[in-house]
This record gives structure tokens, C-alpha cells and sequence, in this order.
């Protein structure tokens, strides 16, 4: 028999809603500390991208993560705790914020909502964004060395179920109807927006990507010095960026943006954070630093890359060529080294295959190895993160020695570009990718990101061939 996707709030779900901040409140006084309560009801099924465009509030945070061929979303809107953390001690400080309001948050969930369906991902999150680097411009990009935000309203889509969060900060001054009545008005919007469909826009003529010809000699003058290092110094790979300022008349159009990326690239997380000062950082990122489901880690190797043919026939020779590549195949098995020996060093036992498959996408293709491991009891997700990042697919090998030459070879900050963002649920579960395939988006003004491994055998005028190849695919999308 198939089982209902939702089933709509009763009264009697409210009047236990009621009930719960009623019981909740005398434990709250001017001399305890403060308490938050987190409220998680079933909603209609609905278009995450439809919540963000109507239901976002452009001065509020937010933060947006869909991968559509797996139907899963993630939508943050607003904030009651954001949380600002500064220098080398980012990740930790991050967790002490998470594990301190962790223990202070009360939560309800109302009988409908399915945990086991749900994997109990239904359970409030804390957002978080981090920079690339621990010292960043944070007046010229718009976002500190960390961010962990929770939510005011957090949807969540799994397949055909969505639950709506709501995270309250209690105060002497709060009553059970107000909380009841933000509910209210908030599902009856989901509710009609349940009923609406995503249309894109009309494509439009793609506008040319079209790096000056001196950004081209610099970028290849820098992969020429950087193959020099290598040759001379323990350097075994290096990842040199480039970032394309696009200035126009019009402002782009960051929401439409993100439904043409979603329709480009269903198999990527397509994403945007909005820092609430006017800036957002958006994309669709191939890449899944890691993901934690009751304990079972796994995290993806991606490196080493080649075309899509514009035949099946070509596309095959160059999966072949891709596949048998002895300079992508370096490449990709110092990503794996890497993060098996990050999760050997945290006491875990690392399993994945012996040789890596092709990740298809519809305009790139690359090497890809999963990487599992059981966590041990007492792990946090950030400490995961802090271990993993930057991996050698972002910076290089040595890390250290690779990001001491991204500041020598760089002329940009690269903020949040290649760095990881995601979630941390209540129960542990977790979910953070990887920045890239990115672009900062204020009024009309974009800078796009793009990046290239460089290795021993690397040749200057191909790495620039692929950074054209990713600043194109994202151009394209960009209203």
C-alpha cells in the first residue's frame, strides 16, 4: 500500500505545539540562560527554489543546496544565532558554538513526520560556510573565516517529503500564539506555493566569457613558474585559479541563475549563500567533501578531468584517454592518499576502490573515487572538515608547501571559493561540498572562479583550455 507524502498539520499537531513552548517557557527567566526551541512540522511537497525566491527576505542570510538528481534539499532562511569567527582556530571555535547551543535547544517533532524515512535529517541544522583560507579580506569578499548560522526557518526536501523547521528564541516576552501564528503563516505559504511550478526563463543567447588575452599569458606564465618549482622542490601538485570580473549595465539575476544551473547540472549541488550585506556566493559543485549518515562517512576523491565529446564516439576516446592518462591518474591518486591518511590520522580505517570510475557531467567528466569509513564514537563533523580541507583537488601536495605558492602565484582573495560549506544536524549527521564551479554575485558585478591541477606534465596552454571550459559552463547559466 503506497504511503501518503504528507500529511497536512492537524489541531491537533498545534495544540501540541502549544503545549510544547507552554512547558518550555517557565524554564526560561531573566537570570537562566538562554533557551532555544526547534518546532519541525510535515509540509506539502514544494520547489526548494520556489521557498527561496518568496519566502527569503533579501537583507536575511540564507543558504541553498540542491542536488536534483537525487531530489535532495536543503533551504536556511533567516537567522536566530549567527555566529562570526575569525583566524587559524576557525574549526574549532565553529564547534564549540554548535556543541554550546546544541545543548540548549528543546525540540518537537510532530508525530507525522517520518524519522526513518528521513534518516532523522528532519532535525534542526547548523549552517556553515568557511573561506578557503583562515585570513581572509572579509571587507572586500563579504564573508569572515566562518560562518555557522542557525536558521530561523529551515525546509528540507527528501524525495517526495518536506519538513519545515522553525528555530525560536525564547524570551520572558514570548507567547505560545505567536509562535503558533508564525507557523501558521508560514505553511499556508508553502501551502500555495506547493500548488506552483519552477518555470526558467527563456534561454537566452549565451554572453561571451572572454578573459583578456594578458589574463591568458599571466595564468600560463604562473602554470610555466609552477612546473618549474615542481621540477626543483618536494611540490608534487599545485591548483592555480584564476578569477574573471564581469561588470554589466544590468544586475544578473542570482534566482533564475540558479534554476538554469540546476537544469545545466542536475548531478552537482547546485548552491547560493547570501551573506545578508547584498552578496552572494552561488554555483553547482561536483564535489561532496563529505557526507555523515548515522555514523558512515563518506567522502569523494575528484581529480583528474578531460571534455565531453560532441559525439558518443569521441566521447568515448577521451573517457579512454582520461581513464589511461598516466598524468591524470598521478593527479587523482594523490587526492585518495590524501584523504585516506586525513582519516587514518583520526584513528578511522579508510575503504574504497582500487581504481577509480568516471564522474560524467554534462560538459566535464573526471576520475572518482568514494571513500568510506565508520566514525568512531565522539567524532565531530568538523573536526572531519578541518582534517579534509583543503584537499590536494583544491590546493595541491604537500598541502602546506601548495598553499604557501597559491599566495605567490594568486592575485585574488579566494574567499569562499574551494571551500567547504554545508550542514551539522542535531544528531550528528552531516553534509559538506566543496566551493567550486563558483561565482560572487553583487548587483551587476560577478567574479567567476576557476581552477586547474597543475602536476609534472602538465601543459600551460591545455590547463587554460579547461579554466575557459569551467568559466564558460558557468557564464552560460548566469541571467
Amino acid at each position: 500500500m503506497p504511503v501518503a507524502p504528507y500529511c497536512p498539520s492537524s489541531s491537533q499537531d498545534l495544540q501540541a505545539v502549544h503545549q510544547f513552548i507552554t512547558t518550555c517557557l517557565p524554564q526560561v527567566a531573566p537570570s537562566q540562560p538562554t533557551q532555544l526551541v526547534s518546532i519541525t512540522l510535515a509540509v506539502p511537497t514544494v520547489d526548494p527554489l520556489l521557498v527561496l525566491t518568496h519566502l527569503a527576505h533579501s537583507p536575511d542570510v540564507h543558504l541553498y543546496v540542491e542536488n536534483a538528481a537525487t531530489q535532495t534539499a536543503a533551504v536556511a532562511l533567516g537567522s536566530v544565532l549567527n555566529h562570526q569567527v575569525f583566524g587559524a582556530d576557525r574549526f574549532a571555535q565553529a564547534r564549540q558554538f554548535i556543541d554550546h547551543w546544541g545543548r540548549r535547544t528543546q525540540h518537537y517533532q510532530a508525530p507525522e513526520v517520518p524519522i526513518v524515512a528521513l534518516g532523522c535529517t528532519s532535525l534542526p541544522r547548523f549552517f556553515c560556510t568557511f573561506t578557503f583560507f583562515a585570513q581572509s579580506s572579509h571587507s572586500r569578499i563579504g564573508f569572515p573565516g566562518a560562518t555557522v548560522v542557525l536558521p530561523q526557518w529551515q525546509l528540507l526536501r527528501q524525495g517526495n517529503r518536506c519538513t519545515l523547521t522553525l528555530n525560536v528564541h525564547l524570551t520572558p516576552s514570548t507567547t505560545p500564539a505567536a509562535v503558533l501564528s508564525d507557523l501558521e503563516t508560514s505553511i499556508q505559504a508553502i501551502d500555495r506555493l506547493s500548488q506552483q511550478q519552477w518555470h526558467n526563463p527563456l534561454p537566452l543567447q549565451p554572453q561571451p566569457i572572454e578573459p583578456t588575452g594578458q589574463a591568458e599569458s599571466q595564468f600560463k606564465a604562473a602554470v610555466a613558474t609552477a612546473l618549474g618549482h615542481i621540477a626543483h622542490h618536494r611540490l608534487q601538485k599545485i591548483v592555480l585559479a584564476h578569477a574573471f570580473d564581469w561588470i554589466r549595465p544590468e544586475p544578473f539575476q542570482p534566482l533564475p541563475s540558479l534554476g538554469q544551473l540546476r537544469q545545466r547540472y542536475p548531478d552537482c549541488y547546485v548552491f547560493s549563500v547570501g551573506n545578508g550585506q547584498g552578496k552572494r556566493f552561488m554555483g553547482a559543485s561536483p564535489e561532496r567533501l563529505l557526507s555523515v549518515r548515522q555514523g558512515n562517512l563518506i567522502t569523494d576523491a575528484l581529480a583528474g578531468s578531460a571534455p565531453r565529446g560532441h559525439s558518443p564516439h569521441a566521447d568515448r576516446q577521451l573517457a579512454l584517454q582520461l581513464l589511461r592518462s598516466p598524468k591524470e591518474q598521478g593527479e587523482h591518486r594523490l587526492v585518495v592518499e590524501f584523504l585516506a591518511q586525513k582519516l587514518m590520522d583520526l584513528g578511522l580505517h579508510p575503504i574504497y576502490p582500487k581504481t577509480p570510475t568516471l564522474r560524467r557531467l554534462s560538459n566535464i567528466q573526471h576520475l572518482h573515487t568514494p571513500i568510506q569509513a565508520q566514525l568512531s564514537v565522539g567524532t565531530h563533523p568538523l573536526q572531519l572538515v578541518e582534517a579534509l580541507h583543503p584537499t590536494p583537488a583544491v590546493a595541491g601536495v604537500p598541502t602546506y608547501d601548495a598553499c604557501e605558492q597559491i599566495h605567490r602565484f594568486e592575485s585574488f582573495d579566494r574567499g569562499l571559493y574551494a571551500a567547504p560549506l554545508g550542514w551539522i544536524g542535531a544528531n550528528g549527521d552531516s553534509e559538506f561540498i566543496v566551493g567550486i564551479r563558483s561565482a560572487l554575485i553583487d548587483h551587476n558585478w560577478a567574479r567567476l572562479y576557476a581552477g586547474a591541477g597543475i602536476v609534472a606534465g602538465s601543459n600551460p596552454t591545455r590547463e587554460w583550455a579547461e579554466i575557459q571550459l569551467k568559466f564558460r559552463a558557468l557564464g552560460e547559466a548566469l541571467l
